[in-house]
């Protein structure tokens, strides 16, 4: 259920993602359907993992194929939602692992995706790579150790990128592991500002957001070879 509370500050707490949701503001209620929900090349069921509800996101098979034949990684494989966000915070549970459907390289990639933009397709993202996390048994070595959250900016700033012209920037390490469990992946977004924390651990701060104040739909990241889980999704809006 999505309950909109107004409370100085006006938030979206999805309790559960269920087949239908009721949004209710001060001044106006609507029903909200999964199913008007936008795929981007990814497929999205409502399932049941340990105990909670959860939202299960993996890419498409044939977007899967795409990639294993040379498409690459870094393409716009993502689930949007209706509800708009500029600033304020964005928090949601995360759990991620490899589905066995791609090479060596899958990481467990799932994130958050923000300020989309309906006109040419462009957003901002903070994902995790789930076997890059500390908390692994054995843990992963450097570098990869260091590189567990990343931001990118849609289409022209993925990672590759980031990594060449500011190494360490836009990455960092972060206390997460793939597999059985759930992470809570929250951003603070403040016009160019955004920090990210992972279970109230501050992981990722930086003052150039490539899209800051724009106001656009929301949603989750998904990248090669991960099945990832999300559930209780919490949006915060600042009023202006």
């Amino acid at each position: 259920m999505i309950r909109i509370l107004s409370v100085g500050l006006t938030a979206v707490a999805v309790a559960g993602l269920l087949s239908s949701c009721t949004t209710i503001t001060s001044d106006e209620a609507m029903l909200v359907d999964l199913k008007s929900h936008s795929l981007y090349d990814v497929q999205a069921k409502l399932d049941k993992r340990s105990g909670s509800d959860v939202l299960e996101v993996e890419l498409t098979d044939e977007e899967q194929a795409r990639q294993m034949a040379g498409a690459g990684g870094n393409r716009p494989t993502y689930l949007l939602f209706p509800e708009a966000f500029d600033n304020g915070s964005i928090e949601v549970y995360i759990g991620a692992e490899l589905n066995g459907k791609s090479g060596p390289d899958a990481r467990g990639f799932a994130g958050i995706l923000f300020h989309h933009s309906a006109v040419d397709g462009s957003y901002e993202a903070v994902y995790l790579r789930m076997t890059n996390g500390t908390l692994n048994e054995p843990p992963p070595q450097p570098p990869r150790s260091e590189r567990a959250i990343q931001y990118i900016a849609h289409p022209d700033f993925h990672f590759p990128v980031s990594r060449q012209k500011f190494p360490g920037k836009y990455e960092k390490a972060a206390p997460v592991k793939v597999g059985a469990g759930r992470h809570l992946l929250r951003l603070d977004v403040d016009g160019s500002n955004l920090t990210a924390f992972v279970d109230g651990k501050l992981v990722l701060s930086l003052d150039d957001l490539r899209f800051a104040n724009r106001k656009g739909k929301m949603g989750f990241w998904i990248g090669d070879g991960t099945r990832a889980y999300f559930s209780d999704l919490k949006i915060t809006r600042r009023k202006k």
